[in-house]
């Protein structure tokens, strides 16, 4: 499932659209944007960020990562989620 960000020529909103298959993203067919609903939306190309640990985020990239930390704590054991950080696959039966 591939994800694209889109530009709108009408109102200049900057979005992020979820496609449900490879073959759906590649139709030609763009997204309505999301502010205007102008249907002429232009896919644009994203900003690539490679990162170490956590640095290199802007404040509001890291309150996203904590707060979709603290959803996954609600329902994976916190052990699970120290050893997918430290970058090693959960222990089998933990």
């Amino acid at each position: 499932m591939p994800v694209y960000e889109y530009t709108c020529p009408a109102c200049s909103v900057r979005f992020a659209h979820l496609w449900k298959t490879m073959a759906a993203a590649s139709a030609g067919n763009s997204p309505s944007c999301p502010e205007c609903c102008h249907p002429d939306t232009k896919r644009v190309v994203s900003q690539l960020a490679v990162l170490d640990s956590i640095g290199g985020l802007t404040p509001g990239e890291v309150n996203q990562v904590k707060a979709a930390e603290e959803r996954a704590a609600s329902f994976t054991p916190r052990e699970h989620i120290d050893q997918l950080k430290a970058g090693r696959a959960p222990s089998e039966g933990a």
